[in-house]
């Protein structure tokens, strides 16, 4: 990602944020290859308050 592209730059920085912003527990990973982003990855875990009952 470069300045040479301001449009880019500013797409790229709104969905970033809408990622992390509807985001509770995970992760948002950025991939360059050659100082170039290739690759935007979301992993979300989801938390349950208590433990599920193996037996039912």
């Amino acid at each position: 990602m470069s300045d040479r592209n301001p449009k880019l730059v500013q797409e790229l920085s709104s969905l970033i944020e809408n990622l992390i912003g509807r985001l509770d527990f995970g992760t948002v990973e950025l991939t360059f290859h050659q100082g170039q982003l290739v690759q935007l990855e979301k992993r979300e875990k989801v938390r349950f308050d208590q433990p599920a009952n193996p037996n039912r």
